[in-house]
This record gives C-alpha cells, sequence and structure tokens, in this order.
C-alpha cells in the first residue's frame, strides 16, 4: 500500500517537474541577455538532476545515482567554460576594458 502511494507521488513529482523543464528551456530560449540564458541552462540542468534522482527511488536503481553526479560534474564544467568564453568575447569586443 504504502509503495503504491510513494510510486503516485513520483510520478506526481516526475510530471510536475517534466512541466518544469519545459517552462524553463521556453523561458531559456526567449531571455534578451547571456546571462539569463546562463542562469536558465544551469536551472534546467538542476531540474534534470531531481528529476534523475526521483527515477532512482521510482525504478529502484542505484546506477542512476551515478548518472546523476557526472551529469552535475559534466553540467558544471560546461557552465565554467561557456562563462569564460563569453568573458573572453566580451574583452576583446570592448577592446580590453573591463
Amino acid at each position: 500500500m504504502i509503495e503504491q502511494a510513494y510510486s503516485y507521488l513520483y510520478l506526481a513529482v516526475c510530471i510536475c517537474l517534466g512541466i518544469a523543464v519545459v517552462a524553463t528551456l521556453i523561458r531559456s530560449i526567449t531571455a534578451k541577455t547571456i546571462i539569463g540564458r546562463f542562469v536558465g541552462v544551469n536551472m534546467l540542468t538542476t531540474i534534470i538532476l531531481i528529476v534523475i534522482c526521483i527515477l532512482t527511488l521510482f525504478l529502484k536503481e542505484s546506477y542512476l545515482t551515478d548518472v546523476a553526479l557526472i551529469y552535475a560534474l559534466l553540467s558544471c564544467i560546461s557552465v565554467i567554460l561557456l562563462s569564460k568564453i563569453y568573458i573572453n568575447l566580451f574583452k576583446k569586443d570592448n577592446g580590453g576594458e573591463e
């Protein structure tokens, strides 16, 4: 009985987070500034990480936690690299001024 209640809860949370993913994706595409896009992408990856962790509980597969950790690491590295590229382009466009 309690297992079925948890499965319904996990399913409902995954559906709500799926709607949040779509809303965040729309927000990050329509953002006017590059900073808004970076924040949108970070929020998107965070929501996806939460979904992966909930699926770990729902499916009772422990390897999905490892997948979530690797995804978090790759997300962090990619945002750092994109930020560095954007800062270098900004400096080049402004002639080295800060």
